[in-house]
């Protein structure tokens, strides 16, 4: 009878525990990360009655997590990799909005711009087009530094979301370790509820992270990020933090801290927003930072080197037009030295858009690029009279350097934010060529003499007026104004170049003896466009890469990589959360509560408690008999 009214009392317990575990995951069914429970159920070991072995009921061996660490781990993985996109692609849109649009972007500045150096070059004694082409430069270098400015906006913003980021991770951290530290409590046996948290924590800590975990037979976990530094170690979490670059201390690096210990782990770490916006910064706006700069620089450059060739309406050698490009350089906070190193450019056409460190290591210099470590050979010893020159740029350093000092060198990182203006009287735009040719009236043969071009701008005797006079169709001597013979007799060859103070000009036909041509200064007000046709053209001359780029090319380029890596990250964003949803779907598919099963075990177990309260009730009506019998 006894074991009769065991196997009812068992039934009942193991049913509510079913009903209590099912009604549990009924009301847990929208609750963020909670993992459904079961009930398993053992035979109680049974017992011998009138020589057969009897079953004595059912025990409650366990009340399980339908939990699979494999699906979890790989939820976590997929939502590093999305929040690393989705931060990545997000940012880079943005940016591609800044210099892709095509009325905001550089493209359209350049456009206008070049359009008034050609209304100039149609009519060059017109003050207005003069005046509005100096007006396009200055809108020109605007767009730059706003451009510039609009690019600097994104820096410090990935840095507020960094900074936003480190807090969060920081928390997450700290809550780990102290759920750690209630699970250990716990004993062998923790409570679901703190599983299920833990699971949470770590899911919302790989969004912001990579990371790596290692659960502990406790039930505790370790996470590690960047190179195995632990965030969290049983029961405690140590911290990470945003210092200031060596170089910038506007920019900021992610480092470990643990206790006086500070680790550099920012080229460590690659997922999570954390990966997401350090890899934007420092591939995607730095690149762009840089190949802007570029574009500025070759426009400086390859503008006023033109200027310079020319004659402007007051008849003056022409003056630089825009700023000149400095390059910037950054000196290491660690350094122990005293010296300084200056930079300038040396040839525009060599200079590449990336950024460079100097280093000193004791007794001698030497250059790497910056992003990927590879040296950079230099010429030279590094002196004012003989500096050290490595892609377009002159580098000067002084004494006093000590071992291990370094130096960032940043050639048009900057360039963009600084460019401007020089010029702002539309007069002084150099429109005509410095030399003017002519042909005597009395010239007796019908030989014609080219336009001069210059060839050495620095000459001092440039703009003295001389003649080419033949003594027969063979010869000629070059005469000063007053007939000062400066030469003495040259061989003629028809077309062939004549070099003379800096210009060269060529004389074609069959001149005769006395046949006179002159090269003299262009004067005031000249309606020669010979250098305005030139200025015209700068946009599209192959002036970078070897003669392989021109500043439209590198225009485009740079409209054309952004765009392409902002439908990139858009695409990679879309694979990502497709994958990211596929794992929830498959941690759902088996942790996830389905209520029609629930239901369904609900009906279950609800008939299995009566039938066992049956059971019950049958053994007590038998005892009751029992009793009945034998009063």
């Amino acid at each position: 009878m006894s074991v009769f009214l065991n196997n009812g009392l068992t039934g009942i317990l193991a049913a509510q525990a079913g009903l209590q575990t099912t009604s549990n995951n009924v009301a847990n069914a929208n609750t963020e990360g909670y993992v459904r429970q079961r009930v398993n159920l053992t035979q109680r070991s049974s017992q011998m009655s009138g020589g057969f072995s009897v079953g004595s009921g059912v025990a409650i061996a366990s009340i399980d997590r339908i939990y699979d660490q494999l699906l979890t781990g790989q939820l976590q993985s997929a939502g590093t990799a999305q929040q690393r996109a989705e931060a990545f692609s997000n940012m880079a849109l943005r940016l591609d909005s800044i210099l892709g649009n095509p009325e905001l972007g550089i493209s359209q500045a350049l456009q206008s711009f070049f359009d008034s150096v050609e209304n100039v070059n149609r009519d060059p004694t017109s003050t207005v087009n003069r005046q509005q082409m100096i007006s396009e430069g200055e809108s020109l270098a605007q767009r730059f530094q706003q451009i510039g400015g609009q690019l600097d906006s994104l820096a410090n913003e990935a840095s507020m979301r960094l900074s936003q980021s480190v807090v969060t991770i920081n928390t997450i951290s700290s809550g780990l370790a102290a759920l750690n530290e209630r699970i250990a409590e716990s004993g062998n046996n923790p409570p679901a509820e703190l599983l299920d948290e833990q699971d949470r924590l770590l899911n919302q800590l790989a969004e912001q992270i990579d990371i790596t975990t290692t659960r502990q037979t406790d039930g505790t976990v370790n996470v590690m990020v960047g190179n195995g530094q632990p965030v969290v170690l049983g029961s405690q979490s140590f911290n990470l933090a945003l210092l200031s670059d060596e170089f910038n201390g506007t920019r900021q690096q992610l480092a470990y801290q643990t206790g006086t210990q500070t680790i550099d782990i920012s080229r460590k770490v690659s997922g999570g927003v954390v990966g997401g916006l350090m890899a934007f910064r420092n591939d995607m706006l730095d690149k762009s930072r840089a190949e802007l700069g570029q574009l500025a620089l070759g426009l400086s450059e390859g503008f006023n080197n033109q200027q310079a060739q020319g004659m402007d309406l007051n008849g003056n050698l022409g003056n630089a037009f825009f700023t000149s490009v400095v390059p910037e350089v950054a000196t290491s906070q660690n350094n122990t030295g005293s010296a300084t190193v200056s930079v300038v450019i040396g040839n525009a056409a060599d200079v590449e858009p990336r950024e460079y460190e100097l280093r000193y290591d004791g007794a001698a210099w030497q250059l790497r690029n910056s992003l990927t470590g590879a040296p950079v050979t230099m010429t030279g010893s590094g002196t004012a009279i003989d500096p050290f020159v490595a892609d377009g740029l002159e580098i000067t350093v002084t004494a006093g350097a000590g071992a291990g000092d370094r130096y960032l060198v940043k050639p048009v990182s900057r360039a963009a934010g600084d460019f401007g203006m020089r010029m702002s009287d539309g007069s002084e735009i150099a429109a005509a060529s410095p030399v003017t040719t002519g042909v005597s009236l009395q010239n007796l043969s019908d030989s014609a003499i080219s336009l001069a071009s210059v060839t050495d701008i620095s000459n001092a005797n440039l703009l003295q007026p001389v003649n080419i006079v033949f003594d027969n169709p063979a010869t000629y001597r070059i005469l000063d104004s007053i007939g000062t013979d400066l030469t003495g007799p040259l061989a003629y060859t028809s077309g062939a170049d004549i070099n003379f103070n800096g210009w060269t000009a060529s004389i074609t036909g069959s001149p005769a003896a006395g046949d006179s041509f002159s090269v003299s200064p262009t004067g005031p007000g000249s309606g020669d466009n010979s250098n305005s046709q030139v200025l015209s053209t700068i946009p599209t001359t192959r002036f970078f890469a070897g003669g392989t780029l021109s500043i439209d090319d590198l225009g485009a380029n740079l409209v054309t990589s952004v765009g392409s890596a902002a439908l990139r990250s858009t695409q990679d964003l879309t694979v990502q959360s497709a994958l990211q949803t596929q794992a929830v779907m498959d941690v759902e598919s088996l942790s996830g509560v389905n209520l029609e099963e629930e239901a369904i075990n609900l009906l279950k177990f609800q008939e299995a408690f009566m039938a066992s309260s049956k059971i019950i009730e049958i053994a007590n009506n038998l005892f009751q008999t029992i009793l009945f019998a034998l009063r």
